[in-house]
């Protein structure tokens, strides 16, 4: 499932994304606030593995974000953790050289049209870091609404991280 935005294509990943999206993946800056990485070229391949193998549909969308000439930029995904109550969360990142065009404020704008208005989703949940402001701001300008800190909710390269709950209410 393909999504585009102005000047963006959401596509399924594939294995020859791999140098672009290892080279995103193992900086310490795109991985700072993730809960993953920095990647060695093991979990990268790992990880478009998964991507390509289960990564696409009904409950789970891995996308690599491209500029529409192809050059990536970015990685997306969407899951639904519960089909019986259409719920579902979603996630981004985008290379440093990218930061400050707008671009994953568009990856999460299309996200969340694809979620309410392909997939049904009745309730949408994206978390992030709480010194993460620039992600926290993408979230709120697409129309998630802080709900809460979840204190010590992840365990990340050993130390214990509180995380921000963002979440939106689809309109059916």
């Amino acid at each position: 499932m393909n999504l585009s935005t102005e000047r963006l294509t959401l596509r399924p990943l594939v294995t020859d994304d791999f140098a672009w999206v290892h080279e995103m993946a193992a900086d310490p800056a795109v991985t700072r606030y993730t809960t993953w990485g920095p990647n060695d070229a093991e979990r990268t391949r790992e990880f478009l593995r998964l991507a390509t193998t289960d990564g696409q549909g009904p409950d789970r969308y891995l996308w690599a974000v491209t500029l529409h000439d192809g050059i990536g930029i970015g990685t997306a995904g969407l899951q639904v953790t519960s089909d019986e109550h259409d719920r579902a969360e979603f996630g981004y990142n985008v290379a440093v050289e990218h930061w400050g065009n707008g671009y994953a404020t568009e990856v999460a704008q299309a996200i969340v049209r694809f979620a309410f208005d392909v997939r049904g989703i009745h309730r949408l949940e994206a978390t992030c870091h709480p010194d993460n402001g620039a992600s926290a701001r993408v979230l709120e300008k697409v129309g998630l609404t802080l709900e809460g800190r979840l204190r010590e909710h992840s365990r990340v390269r050993g130390e214990w991280r509180d995380t921000l709950l963002y979440a939106a209410i689809g309109q059916h």
